[in-house]
């Protein structure tokens, strides 16, 4: 059985098959590494995972933008503490440090230019952000996928998924090396 150490470096279909004509003629489970053959669960799975990438991608720069010239035109101030000063806050990934009434006003106004643009529609939640709401559902995919991964191939390595998650360049690694691996087979 093989395990994944955390000293191999950045794992690489080139690296595996190096690998695996290397120990195939001394290790049984090299031979099946080499036939094997990706379920059809696997390949939808990793097809779901292209799909939200696609998203998130695609809606990505627009939500941003929105969100940018939105504290741009306001120029909003951060929450008073003690600590520290008052600033403008400028960019969408410090949209948290608005004061809560200005934080609505935010969402308003974003969300009638997501409408504008028929990014959403009316049905959608107010209080949700269109591209956390498509990363989270990336997520979501992602951790199906190194699920079922980790299930297909528990008989060539000996990796789970709670592994994974607990260092997220691995857990990076192993989707990356398994969707170019599944992209072969995606019609």
């Amino acid at each position: 059985m093989i395990t994944i150490k955390e000293n191999l470096g950045k794992p690489s279909l080139n690296n595996l098959i190096e690998l695996t004509k290397e120990k195939k003629q001394t290790e049984p489970q090299f031979k099946q590494i080499e036939n094997f053959k990706p379920s059809v669960q696997m390949i939808k799975a990793g097809q779901e995972v292209f799909l939200y990438m696609a998203n998130v991608e695609t809606i990505k720069p627009n939500v941003q933008n929105i969100q940018n010239s939105i504290l741009e035109k306001h120029k909003f101030k951060t929450k008073k503490t003690k600590e520290e000063k008052q600033t403008i806050v400028l960019k969408n990934n410090e949209s948290y440090l608005l004061k809560d009434s200005d934080f609505k006003v935010y969402l308003n106004e974003c969300r009638k230019e997501y409408l504008k643009i028929k990014l959403i529609d009316e049905n959608f939640n107010k209080d949700f952000c269109p591209l956390l709401v498509a990363e989270d559902k990336l997520r979501k995919a992602e951790n199906k996928f190194i699920k079922i991964c980790c299930e297909e191939v528990k008989d060539l390595i000996n990796i789970t998924p709670g592994q994974l998650s607990r260092s997220l360049k691995h857990r990076k690694n192993f989707i990356e090396l398994n969707l170019r691996f599944i992209s072969q087979f995606i019609k």
